[in-house]
């Protein structure tokens, strides 16, 4: 990540804690793809002062064979107890303080350093100063990840699913059941439910439902086609569609997951009867941009802070 950022608005490698099972002999489990793809852009530390509302996304591992195995993660914050990590924050503002003081300090002749020129002659690195994290005063918040791996994309069934496990763990009453019972209970009690039949069972605090469609109809899809027609219009959307037939480069920018996630699929499954057969990754990590430079038709998403200029981005040519 840019270290002119500020420490707090920058990401840092994550890793996976836990996972059960351990292994499905059908479904190996890929720690890398999970770990990148839960966390695309990192780990990322907030204080109280940010907003911290649990994220919702999609994700799909694609494997060398050409399957798919799908995710579905919901990305919440949680407060950072040791005193170590909270020093070390301090820590890096505080670096990243005292460069900023030297590089905006006045030179002998009353010259700037910040405002002269690299080599290349572009204008030199420009910090940004901010004491927004003061170990005596503020919470450290850091994220995490509670994700699912399913064969088949009951998106709606699983968010359910994570959001009461959030819920659960969250609330100040515990649910009436240990946890633990829920989570075996989706993965071992659940069956899958037959071509052409819906399914319902209990969640820690409601009904979750999921639908199979026969095998007379078209395939299954559980995102939500409308939401794409309302983020791109009706003219971009079959501009998009058309591209896709012509097997075009496609990238999809967005600050949301789940949007690039909602598009992608929405796209490929306007193409049935045909499929994609080309680089499909709906959900870029930054550590995968290099991906951008493949000579092939692709279509891949790509997530924006916010902060980003669209005009500046750098794209192969």
């Amino acid at each position: 990540e840019n270290f002119e950022q500020t420490p707090l608005r920058r990401t840092f490698k994550s890793k996976v804690l836990a996972r059960y099972p351990e292994n499905v002999d059908w479904n190996p489990f890929d720690q890398d793809a999970v770990g990148m793809l839960c966390m695309p852009k990192g780990l990322a530390f907030k204080t109280q002062a940010d907003p911290r509302e649990p994220q919702f996304h999609a994700f799909i591992i694609t494997r060398e064979d050409g399957s798919r195995t799908f995710g579905f993660a919901l990305t919440f914050y949680e407060e950072v107890t040791s005193k170590q990590i909270c020093s070390a924050m301090q820590t890096l503002y505080h670096m990243h303080n005292a460069e900023y003081d030297v590089l905006h300090a006045p030179l002998a002749d009353g010259r700037d350093l910040s405002g002269m020129e690299d080599g290349d002659g572009t204008p030199g690195t420009k910090l940004q100063r901010f004491n927004s994290y003061d170990i005596s005063r503020d919470t450290l918040y850091v994220s995490k990840c509670i994700c699912l791996i399913t064969p088949m994309s009951f998106m709606k069934a699983c968010r359910s699913v994570l959001e009461q496990l959030h819920q659960a763990v969250t609330s100040p009453q515990p649910p009436p059941l240990p946890l633990e019972s829920y989570i075996y209970n989706v993965l071992y009690e659940v069956p899958l439910p037959p071509p052409g039949r819906s399914l319902k069972f209990s969640g820690v605090y409601g009904p979750v439902v999921c639908q199979r469609p026969s095998t007379s109809e078209l395939p299954l899809f559980d995102f939500p086609v409308k939401e794409v027609f309302e983020l791109l219009g009706v003219e971009n959307v079959f501009q998009l569609f058309t591209c896709a037939l012509l097997e075009f480069q496609i990238l999809l920018y967005s600050q949301h997951y789940q949007r690039l996630m909602t598009v992608a699929e929405t796209i490929t499954a306007l193409m049935f009867p045909f499929q994609w057969q080309h680089v499909y990754v709906p959900i870029l990590p930054a550590s995968l941009l290099h991906f951008l430079d493949a000579p092939v038709p692709y279509l891949m998403g790509l997530h924006s802070n916010g902060l980003d200029d669209r005009s500046k981005l750098e794209l192969p040519q």
